[in-house]
């Protein structure tokens, strides 16, 4: 079928052809990402290196103390000194950038690196709800393997690194111990050597996308999510090359960092219908984040309103840190549809509303009443 004059003017539209998106809708994602430094700024191996360098855990100041020798995190960023000068930096700069974007923001410490061996702060697991025909999950799958790739690249090059002073320590007769210190951290490798995890749900069928389990289905069905859950584990099992006596460690097992939902009912025309049923959606898939979504992860949902005093929104707010309302200049201006951006995920949320079911009733009857004036 031939598109219209109009999608052939549209600059989004041909940009998605020509990158090779199914949809333009893959560059409000990006907008999104960008203002609100979800995943970005892109990693890059002076960063890699730098995150890496400045990782600490209970297992470095053990191993530390054993040796009797300084800090495992002062012995690595100094004993690796040389690799961040080849890439044009100084240790720990990139981290420090990192942070002070997350104060321009008044964020809380969730939008800020988090230097634990195990857990880096990076977006490694993602769930893509009402996920067809894909653009967002394409996105998604390229943004999330690079970061993992970049980390992994930067953590090889460190390996290699130790391994040659390694090698030229014991050919002058250094002492063992000096040699056990510029290791990289186990708990660090294992973080790192586990693969993405992206996830994408949708009642319709998607076309297959490399990199990106799909399961159809009702993203308000348990069992669906207990797929997902089920994704989740067997990924890092699979990545983890050692064999742990009673199961996984709980430091290796995560939800999703990241759920998104560009999901919206068929469009009806009347703008009161369609904010009230997009709500319901919202809802659905706020409730999905209940169960998958970590402490401290971040949630971009489709919304047909674009007040922050809309009781959806406030529902949604109660439940992280930092939540608001963004229209990204790829929307198109006659376009009813915003984004709610939501970071700092809290679990048990900080109850301003209630969400049992006579809750939720009174929070539906309150939208329609204000949308009806």
């Amino acid at each position: 079928m031939a598109h219209t004059t109009k999608e052939n003017r549209d600059i989004y539209y041909r940009k998605a052809k020509e990158q090779g998106f199914r949809a333009r809708s893959a560059y409000k994602l990006l907008q999104i990402f960008e203002s609100f430094h979800i995943i970005y700024p892109i990693l890059d191996e002076r960063a890699a290196l730098s995150m890496l360098l400045n990782s600490l855990c209970a297992d470095c100041e053990q191993e530390s103390v054993n040796s009797g020798l300084r800090g495992s995190s002062d012995s690595k960023r100094e004993d690796y000194a040389d690799t961040l000068e080849d890439s044009n930096g100084s240790p720990g700069k990139d981290a420090n950038e990192e942070v002070h974007r997350g104060e321009e923001l008044k964020l809380t410490d969730h939008d800020k690196v988090r230097r634990n061996c195990h857990n880096l702060g990076r977006v490694k697991n993602v769930v893509d709800l009402c996920s067809a025909p894909g653009s967002w999950s394409q996105l998604l799958r390229n943004l999330v393997y690079h970061d993992y790739n970049t980390l992994k690249s930067a953590c090889e090059k460190l390996q290699a690194q130790a391994s040659d002073k390694c090698s030229g320590s014991k050919a002058a007769g250094g002492a063992p111990s000096d040699v056990k210190t510029r290791r990289l951290c186990k708990k660090l490798l294992e973080y790192v050597n586990v693969m993405p995890a992206i996830v994408a749900i949708d009642l319709q069928q998607m076309a297959p996308l490399e990199g990106v389990h799909f399961l159809r289905g009702d993203i308000t069905d348990p069992k669906v999510l207990s797929q997902v859950q089920s994704l989740f584990v067997e990924n890092v099992a699979r990545n983890v090359s050692d064999v742990f006596e009673g199961g996984i460690p709980e430091e290796l097992k995560r939800n999703a960092q990241l759920i998104t939902c560009d999901g919206a009912p068929d469009v009806s025309g009347l703008h009161e219908t369609d904010s009230f049923l997009q709500s319901a959606l919202i809802r659905s898939a706020l409730s999905v984040c209940y169960s998958l979504l970590d402490t401290d992860g971040a949630f971009v949902c489709k919304a047909f309103f674009g007040s922050r005093d809309a009781p959806m929104f406030r529902e949604v707010s109660s439940f992280f840190d930092y939540c608001t309302i963004f229209k990204p200049p790829s929307s198109r201006p006659n376009s009813f549809e915003h984004f709610i951006v939501a970071l700092g995920f809290k679990p048990l949320g900080h109850m301003p509303i209630a969400l049992s079911e006579n809750g939720a009733a009174s929070a539906v009857t309150h939208e329609l009443t204000t949308l009806n004036g």
